[in-house]
């Protein structure tokens, strides 16, 4: 009996023990605890210090002591409305919704004794410096050390390009993050950049022959190692420090702005990109307005910016900012010394959600999908540059072959390059596009143009890849100011592919732009329409609005099965059967039309025999 009671203590006390609170580790930051009982606390994070500081974003904690407790907490100075934790202090999980049901507030029984809670998944010092020792590694990265900061650090810089080539007629971009320790996803989205710059892709193996990428993870080591919000160690905000005299200057933005200086005085960067993150819950560029800049400025910022939410699932072109060009920021700087030379834009990303719009369904931030959005900026860098491999290429209307006559315009923000053709209904007229010999293989073909009420609405778009002919009709009302995915061409032969617009009596044709993006070879004549696996791809556009494209490959091992594809709303109902026969094995397009259905989120579902995939599309109007 007396061995019973002494178990029954023992298990008592461990189930009861203290929980404990501490910020003792890299980036921490935690200011008060206030417990309220054994397992609710009330806590406050360590406020930024100096005349630009206050911030209380940023929090960084460790607790010891909670496994299967049901722990309750509220922070009560910080804005954070569904947090991270971690068991190991390098895989963060987002809360739930129920284990997060306000601001600040944390509810949740714990798996484990010991957990880590963050603001976003930390992106600290040493990781830092263990991923430049990976990318260090590449035959493409070299690694410099612009200057010391106040607290002994580094400011480093990546310089990314293959040097085997001159950099003579190299263009320049630079891309700098972390000016405010608390905006981790900004790193992750850096990271993202690097990871595809150092991909070994035949396409981007050639950008770098063509571009000399200045990387700088780190504007402000010092703010995060000691886990400040937005200020270094010594309560300077640095981002509105660029204008400052020099005795009033950061001592990191003076080497930064050295630096830049050095560089441009040489050559001005081609691009430059100011990562940050934000608090709201969308990505947005902040373009500066043509009053406060120019008309070529203000519209090279929004061909820009156009091409990083094409083919982005993270971004809509609703939740752009627009506001004056201000000499305190690091664009201002730019500006008032390199003028339109140098296209400058702050890219900020999200802690917790993508999208603006309440109606958008619900896609929360994550490392990966921060990675996805880097990987695009390099492609958007590259099409803004117009810089073209024969596996990525794009076909402007500027070396076209126009016949009779056409209007050129470059209004709107939505054209790409300096301008657009504009076929008349009235007049017969055609261009053509042409792009140089490229190598065989699959080529997937979209399309760029300006909208207008005024459009042609059945724009009909002949190819030909080699002597294959393609055709597709699209209306050219709406999806302005993106690729608009036409269709897959094969061509047989190392070749060139054309593409043909004419008038039409439905409205103005728009002649603007044309990517030829490589998808893979065509493995021979007689089975080069037969996939090998089942896979339902990814609609295109998406978002739409109101038509999108859906495509989906049947391999030989199914072929000759009942094949449905059902449209469903987010509840679950079904909204249309767009397919339900036998099909044999191959690639199929079908075509959803939307125009009668609310703005949201819907769930296309294809099933061949007992194979099923589901996806999810979003409908934006």
């Amino acid at each position: 009996m007396k061995q019973l009671i002494i178990i029954f203590l023992l298990i008592y006390q461990a189930a009861y023990s203290q929980i404990t609170i501490d910020a003792d580790f890299e980036s921490g930051n935690l200011s008060t605890v206030q417990e309220i009982d054994s397992t609710s606390f009330y806590i406050t994070t360590q406020a930024d210090l100096g005349v630009d500081g206050g911030s209380t974003r940023w929090f960084y904690f460790r607790m010891s002591g909670v496994k299967d407790k049901n722990v309750n907490i509220l922070i009560t100075n910080s804005d954070v409305t569904k947090a991270m934790y971690s068991y190991d202090n390098e895989n963060f999980i987002r809360f739930l919704d129920d284990e997060a049901p306000g601001t600040g507030l944390i509810n949740k029984t714990f798996e484990k004794d010991t957990v880590w809670l963050s603001y976003y998944t930390p992106y600290n010092y040493s990781f830092l410096q263990t991923r430049i020792d990976e990318w260090k590694q590449n035959q493409f990265v070299e690694v410099d050390t612009l200057g010391i900061t106040p607290q002994g650090l580094p400011i480093q810089e990546l310089i990314v390009t293959d040097n085997s080539v001159p950099n003579t007629n190299k263009k320049s971009v630079w891309i700098h993050a972390r000016t405010h320790p608390s905006e981790t996803p900004s790193s992750w989205h850096f990271d993202g950049i690097m990871n595809e710059l150092l991909s070994n892709k035949e396409v981007v193996n050639f950008y770098l022959k063509e571009f000399e990428f200045h990387m700088i993870p780190f504007t402000n080591p010092d703010g995060v190692l000691y886990g400040r919000s937005r200020v270094n160690y010594e309560g300077i905000n640095l981002e509105p420090n660029w204008d400052m005299a020099e005795e009033n200057t950061s001592e990191e933005v003076k080497i930064l702005r050295a630096r830049m200086q050095e560089l441009c005085d040489e050559k001005p960067f081609s691009v430059f990109l100011n990562l940050h993150s934000q608090a709201a819950s969308y990505c947005t560029f902040w373009i500066h307005t043509a009053f406060s800049t120019s008309s070529l400025f203000y519209l090279n910022e929004y061909q820009f910016s156009n091409l990083n939410v094409s083919d982005n699932p993270y971004f809509l072109k609703e939740d752009y900012s627009e506001s004056n060009l201000r000499s305190v920021y690091p664009e201002g700087w730019l500006w008032n010394n390199y003028g339109e030379q140098v296209m400058a834009l702050t890219y900020e990303t999200p802690y917790n959600n993508y999208f603006s719009n309440s109606n958008e369904p619900l896609i929360e931030v994550t490392n990966e999908n921060l990675g996805e959005i880097g990987r695009r900026t390099v492609y958007a860098i590259a099409e803004y540059l117009q810089v073209n491999h024969p596996k990525h290429f794009i076909l402007d209307n500027s070396e076209a072959i126009v016949e009779g006559e056409v209007q050129t315009y470059n209004i709107t923000t939505d054209f790409y390059g300096d301008n657009f053709y504009v076929l008349d209904p009235s007049i017969e007229s055609s261009v053509l596009f042409e792009s140089e010999s490229l190598p065989a293989g699959n080529y997937d073909i979209s399309a760029w143009w300006p909208t207008s009420d005024g459009n042609s609405f059945q724009t009909v778009f002949e190819m030909y890849a080699g002597s294959n002919y393609y055709e597709d009709t699209k209306t050219q009302k709406i999806n302005g100011g993106q690729w608009n995915y036409l269709t897959t061409v094969e061509l047989n032969t190392e070749g060139s592919i054309s593409i043909k617009l004419k008038n039409n009596s439905s409205g103005l044709v728009i002649a603007d732009a044309f990517r030829l993006i490589y998808s893979g070879p065509i493995t021979s004549v007689e089975n080069k329409k037969i996939p090998t696996d089942f896979i339902l791809y990814q609609n295109y556009p998406n978002p739409f609005n109101p038509n999108t494209t859906i495509r989906y490959s049947i391999p030989n091992s199914l072929s000759n099965q009942k094949v449905t594809l059902i449209i469903y709303d987010i509840l679950g109902r079904q909204i249309s059967n767009l397919v339900n026969e036998q099909q044999y094995a191959g690639q199929y397009e079908v075509n959803f039309d939307g125009s009668k259905l609310a703005s949201g989120t819907y769930i296309y579902r294809l099933q061949v025999g007992k194979n099923v995939d589901t996806k999810k599309m979003i409908l934006v109007k």
